[in-house]
């Protein structure tokens, strides 16, 4: 009777680190979508100065380096804005070039697996 709890163990073992190589081979994230980490998108600008307002997001659903990625390209694909997030905290820092506000963001995540739950105005640089 042992020999068989040895045997389920080893099999589940194997199960195991075979999905992990293959994840790891194939480079799909772990969120469980199968698909592959996306490239990073980059701001189109690279001066800070060009951003005047700042925000805060708030993001659930964040779960990895993968989601990280993800959260980003979605802002850094929108002329003007500049995003940076941070798995920890569950936050996106957005540079814009223009006042913005929480509805615009929760538009921007609306067909994904994101929510904005918390938004908020850091600084207006033009006003400092």
């Amino acid at each position: 009777m042992k020999w068989i709890y040895l045997v389920i163990t080893i099999l589940i073992v194997a199960l195991i680190l075979w999905r992990v190589i293959r994840s790891i081979v194939s480079g799909k994230s772990c969120c469980g979508t199968g698909r592959k980490v996306t490239a990073k998108v980059h701001a189109r600008h690279d001066r800070r100065s060009d951003y005047p307002y700042c925000y805060i997001l708030n993001v659930e659903g964040m779960v990895c380096s993968a989601c990280v990625r993800n959260v980003e390209n979605t802002l850094n694909r929108i002329d003007g804005l500049w995003a940076k997030a941070d798995l920890q905290k569950k936050e996106v820092t957005v540079l814009s070039k223009v006042p913005r506000d929480k509805r615009f963001f929760v538009d921007a995540y609306e067909d994904s697996t994101y929510t904005i739950t918390g938004f908020k105005e850091v600084r207006n640089i033009e006003e400092s």
